[in-house]
């Protein structure tokens, strides 16, 4: 019983760890390996996931933002950009909110992770290192 706070952490750890690992092999969408990928990767991961359940739609289409690629590939770099950010110090929720569409929308078609980083420190003045 005394060692039980030494033992419940690392029991909690390896399931944990376990879990990802099958759950990694079972889902096709999963494609970097967890143990090599870095914490901004998964954080953008995560993010990226979660949008993903926001079902935004594209103008008057009514088409499912998720399903234009263009637009996808742009989330995914804003994630990528937000999880850069929140990692390096800045004050930045690294997820996208359900009502932040105005704040996405012009950053999804910017080229690239760091022009979208760029244009987020621009726009943001608020933002500081912690």
């Amino acid at each position: 019983m005394k060692y039980t706070p030494f033992i419940a952490p690392i029991l909690v750890t390896a399931v944990i760890a376990l879990n990802q690992t099958f759950a990694c092999e079972t889902q096709p969408s999963c494609k970097s390996n967890t143990k090599t990928s870095s914490p901004a990767q998964r954080l953008a991961e995560s993010c990226y996931q979660q949008w993903l359940t926001l079902d935004w739609t594209l103008a008057n289409a009514e088409m499912l933002a998720r399903d234009n690629l263009a637009f996808n590939e742009g989330v995914r770099n804003i994630c990528q950009a937000r999880a850069e950010l929140f990692f390096e110090g800045y004050e930045i929720k690294p997820f996208i909110a359900a009502d932040s569409q105005q704040e996405v929308f012009p950053l999804v078609f910017r080229p690239n992770v760091d022009a979208i980083k760029s244009q987020i420190r621009l726009n943001l003045p608020k933002l500081r290192l912690i």
